[in-house]
């Protein structure tokens, strides 16, 4: 049994595993969980995150690329996003951070070890993703991004050991959007080229004793690998129903599949979605609901619930940009709660996007919650 440290090499300890962390930070990419059946994506959408990621049929943005290419003719402005940034941290995460940030407050020592003990079976999960430039226009788009994940799970309470995976990835992703039967249905193709550099292990609690031989052997086992692959979406524009535009959609994405050797697959899902829009008393109103991944391609147990969600969105004073001025969000990320909001400065550049979910990390929908929040800093016009 480990005996708590409460000396000077506590609080190392602490640094130690801040330090592993933000190696994290630096190298990992993208969404993999430790547990094995959180479904990977390349790039998520805070504004869908916080409409439960139901998002198939809604695509009217620059993340139509990523969730169904047939959205690029839904969108009837020119988007520019110079940059953007964004963070996601898991509660354990939070929860860490603000332990330390108590006991550098507070000048007393840090048991790291009581610590770990304690997160046994815990996630601990952090990403964050740097949008490079993108550029969307009525029926075309294209998209740089890049993205830095880490992922761990603590087994064994007595010696400690940990399932990690961290890694980078650099994502090049373009696509066109063409309409038929009079603007009645939208075909849309995307194609996207992912480079992901990382490494999966198990870690022993006594290797986290020299953060920079971690580092180095972290490095040592990285796998760079490129993947190639294009989705093809159509969403049917069904004609107005009480002042409500209503849309059907499927997309297949991932067509082929994208292998990351130990970092992790996206197989190729088949997506389904409906939405509806309207405008009451000047605020523009969307519901949405998504079937994601019809086959259960991406987990190894068929759970109806956690692939269906659900979202609503509503908004106020769309810019030029194509976003509202503000706008709020709620939705069911299976049979989590989500909710979010968005701020586009007027008269500014500037975009602040936050999102509150919970995402299922265990095998069926309920067994295993891990709940995270996002945030998104981005300029565009």
């Amino acid at each position: 049994m480990i005996n708590p440290i409460r000396t000077k090499r506590s609080r190392s300890g602490f640094k130690t595993v801040c330090a592993l962390f933000l190696f994290g930070f630096i190298l990992s990419g993208g969404f993999f969980s430790a547990f094995g059946d959180e479904p990977q994506t390349i790039r998520r959408s805070l504004r869908a995150i916080g409409m439960g990621n139901a998002f198939v049929a809604v695509a009217n943005d620059e993340s139509a690329l990523y969730y169904n290419p047939a959205g690029l003719n839904q969108v009837k402005r020119y988007i520019t996003e110079i940059v953007s940034i964004n963070g996601t941290l898991n509660q354990t995460n939070i929860d860490l951070i603000k332990k330390g940030w108590e006991a550098s407050k507070n000048k007393t020592d840090f048991d790291a070890n009581a610590f770990i003990r304690d997160l046994v079976g815990a996630k601990l999960h952090s990403d964050i993703g740097l949008g490079l430039f993108s550029l969307t226009g009525p029926g075309w788009g294209y998209s740089i991004y890049a993205s830095t994940y880490l992922d761990m799970t603590i087994h064994n309470p007595t010696v400690p050991y940990f399932n990690a995976v961290a890694f980078g990835q650099f994502n090049v992703h373009g696509g066109f959007a063409l309409d038929f039967m009079d603007e009645v249905l939208d075909v849309g193709l995307g194609f996207k080229a992912t480079g992901r550099v990382g490494a999966g292990k198990s870690l022993h609690i006594f290797e986290f004793v020299d953060a920079q031989q971690l580092q180095d052997d972290l490095i040592k086992d990285a796998e760079p690998v490129l993947a190639i692959t294009p989705d093809i979406g159509v969403i049917y524009n069904y004609d107005r129903f009480f002042n409500y535009e209503t849309k059907f959609a499927a997309v297949i994405r991932n067509i082929g599949g994208m292998d990351f050797g130990n970092t992790g697959k996206i197989p190729m899902s088949i997506d389904f979605g409906v939405s509806t829009e309207t405008e009451q008393l000047g605020f523009d109103i969307i519901m949405a609901a998504d079937w994601l991944d019809f086959t259960y391609a991406t987990t190894e147990r068929k759970s109806t619930k956690r692939n269906i969600k659900l979202g609503a969105e509503i908004g106020l004073w769309k810019r030029s940009n194509n976003h509202h001025a503000l706008a709020l969000r709620v939705g069911k990320n299976g049979v989590y709660s989500s909710w979010g909001w968005s701020m586009n400065v007027p008269l500014f550049p500037v975009m602040i996007d936050y999102a509150a979910w919970s995402e299922e990390v265990g095998a069926v929908a309920g067994s295993k919650e891990d709940k995270r929040q996002s945030l998104q800093l981005s300029f565009n016009f």
